[in-house]
């Protein structure tokens, strides 16, 4: 008689070595990592998402008494395009924040994921029907009065808005109401870029935003955001027409956009080195949802390629010394123990995190932070959104060891917060992904 092979020679033997070799990888147990994404969504929403509309702010609710005035806000105080306001970003907070539960919801369903994913969405609806004008994306409301808000929009709330939107109503949880409305107000938003050559302009049709530059330039940085951009518009309308725009602006100068997206010299990240991982969400959603294969795989290594550039990056940078105070940068240097005059990469500053960050003095607190905790969250969450396995398995001690540390209740920042969920929610997809 034929003798059986051992189980784990089998097929299914081998299955389950992959799955123990992978469990092993992972510094959590199942148990804790739920725990841990849950307790941390939960926790933001209930001090940074408007109740009633579900749209994410950039600080705690409870200090709106603080924020700008909605008198302020019509007069286009303090900056037309709404910085420092606590709601200039709303349409990036709440869109990439949707993507993120939406990816941990088709990986591992659970009730709180699919209320939030359709909650935020609805807040989606929302920002972008406070404006009457078509197509424009605006900064804001006010979390009191829906009227004030800034028509003063960016590369950033508009790309945001349109892969989010793509990408949910394209998803099952998505009712006819909501693709409805997902593929009209991409025709509008879509409309008006092309209308002003891929630039943002504000409402009067002719002052262009803050961050409204066109996207249509040879250059790797214009690139990025073009062809995800485009793209997601015929991929959530399926109009001929966007199909074709797309083809037009690959093909343009024998592909020129295509070797622009290839690793190699060309490529430049955002010189802001605690913004630089926006950029990611477009790539990710990008290699998500194209279909050709070679194409496919540039985004693949443009992915990896971009996230070790962040990684391996100093902070502080020239570009961000010009934002900070020099002797801020003195003190946390010293108290820190940087051993030099600045970190050199992410993993080295995450490495020099210390909860004592909490006891400095609130004049250098933020800046400190900056350094070791929101730096470093950019570099992870670039790695979270790679792709790359290797990567993401060399990375995910440091990431739960974050996630695990920092106590954001003594963070004001709505960005970092939302950043600290975004990163827990593709963790959860990443382990169920392995392990299922």
């Amino acid at each position: 008689m034929k003798k059986k092979p051992h189980f784990f020679y089998t097929a299914a033997g081998m299955a389950l070595l992959a799955v123990s070799h992978v469990l092993a990888a992972f510094p959590f147990t199942e148990t804790e990592l739920r725990e841990k994404v849950f307790s941390m969504a939960k926790t933001y929403f209930a001090e940074f998402q408007h109740p009633e509309t579900g749209v994410l702010y950039g600080a705690r609710l409870s200090t709106k008494a603080s924020w700008t005035t909605p008198a302020d806000c019509k007069a286009k105080k303090p900056q037309p395009w709404g910085y420092g306001s606590r709601y200039a970003d709303t349409m990036l907070h709440t869109g990439h924040t949707l993507i993120a539960l939406l990816d941990a919801q088709g990986r591992k369903p659970d009730p709180f994921l699919e209320t939030n994913c359709k909650k935020l969405f609805s807040a989606m609806k929302f920002i972008y029907n406070v404006c009457p004008v078509p197509g424009i994306i605006p900064r804001g409301p006010h979390p009191d009065d829906k009227t004030a808000y800034y028509d003063d929009s960016s590369m950033d709330q508009n790309t945001t808005f349109i892969i989010a939107t793509c990408i949910y109503i394209n998803s099952a949880l998505a009712s006819e109401t909501d693709k409805e409305f997902g593929r009209k107000a991409l025709q509008e938003t879509g409309g008006r870029l092309e209308k002003y050559g891929w630039s943002i302009k504000q409402a009067d049709g002719v002052t262009e935003s803050h961050v409204g530059f066109a996207w249509t330039g040879m250059r790797h940085e214009h690139v990025s955001i073009l062809l995800p951009t485009v793209w997601a518009l015929y991929k959530g309308t399926g109009d001929q027409h966007w199909l074709d725009v797309y083809n037009t602006f690959s093909a343009e100068n024998n592909g020129e956009r295509w070797k622009l997206l290839a690793p190699g010299t060309n490529v430049v990240i955002n010189g802001h080195p605690i913004y630089a991982n926006q950029n990611c969400f477009r790539l990710n959603a990008f290699y998500r949802l194209l279909d050709d294969t070679e194409k496919k795989k540039i985004i693949y290594d443009l992915l990896a390629f971009t996230a070790k550039i962040q990684l391996e990056r100093d902070f502080p940078n020239d570009f961000m010394r010009k934002f900070l105070k020099p002797e801020a940068i003195e003190e946390v240097k010293t108290v820190m123990n940087w051993g030099d005059n600045a970190l050199h990469g992410a993993c080295e500053a995450w490495a020099k995190y210390s909860p004592e960050i909490q006891k400095l003095k609130s004049s250098v607190k933020g800046t400190a932070f900056l350094a070791h905790v929101r730096f470093p969250l950019g570099g992870f969450h670039m790695v979270m959104t790679s792709e790359h396995d290797d990567l993401i398995n060399t990375h995910i001690p440091q990431i739960w060891n974050m996630l695990a540390a920092v106590d954001l209740t003594e963070n004001d920042s709505g960005e970092t917060s939302y950043l600290f969920t975004v990163v827990a929610m593709h963790l959860y997809d990443y382990y169920y992904k392995h392990t299922k």
